[in-house]
């Protein structure tokens, strides 16, 4: 009798520490799992193609926020989101452009105006001939003109719609887009006008006039 009470006790110890195993198992792997969820980065938007090793094609159309670029046998022309670089000449067709770019900046003539426009041709030919960067596209059309378009990152990090920004070489302007990295079409334009009002502060390009 002795000897069946204790093996009853034993299996009833045994279920007992089974069962606490279990539940102590299911606690811990539930708190890994969403530990491991908090530490997975953002989700990227769908859509986006990334396009590394591209090369700046060399184009007297090419300017700060659009320009062609060659990869894989291939020549694309691009066109960056959320920013607007001034013209680099005047024509026939874009007198009426100049002045509004002219006018976002304080009032700036169509010469002062032109002089940024270059100004932000060289930076961003300086930037994609010298830094390794990523495009990043959806082949979004802009309207017919055979151009895309796209978000240009570098290394550091930094798209390069910031970096003209930063520099006060172009207006908050033209068609935005959620970004790849999973971030909002209005919270980056709000963070694109707190660099556009430090620019303003430190009179950088076309705030400097």
């Amino acid at each position: 009798m002795g000897e069946l009470m204790w093996r009853h006790r034993f299996q009833q110890s045994f279920f007992i520490a089974f069962i606490l195993g279990a539940i102590v198992f299911a606690l811990w792997w539930d708190e890994r799992q969403g530990i491991q969820r908090t530490q997975e980065p953002p989700q990227k938007r769908a859509g986006y193609e990334q396009i590394e090793d591209a090369t700046l094609h060399p184009n007297s159309n090419n300017d700060g926020d659009s320009f062609m670029m060659d990869h894989a046998g291939q020549t694309y022309e691009f066109r960056i989101y959320f920013v607007d670089c001034p013209e680099k000449r005047l024509h026939q067709y874009n007198g009426s452009r100049i002045d509004q770019q002219g006018k976002y900046f304080g009032g700036l003539g169509r010469q002062d105006t032109i002089e940024i426009g270059l100004e932000a041709k060289a930076f961003t030919e300086e930037l994609l001939n010298t830094q390794r960067f990523t495009i990043q596209t959806r082949w979004h059309k802009v309207f017919d003109s055979g151009r895309f378009y796209a978000f240009i990152l570098f290394e550091d990090g930094e798209y390069l719609s910031e970096k003209l920004v930063r520099e006060g070489l172009c207006r908050i302007y033209t068609e935005g887009a959620p970004l790849p990295d999973g971030r909002r079409e209005r919270d980056f334009e709000a963070h694109l006008r707190k660099l556009e009002k430090q620019a303003k502060a430190a009179h950088q390009g076309g705030w400097r006039r």
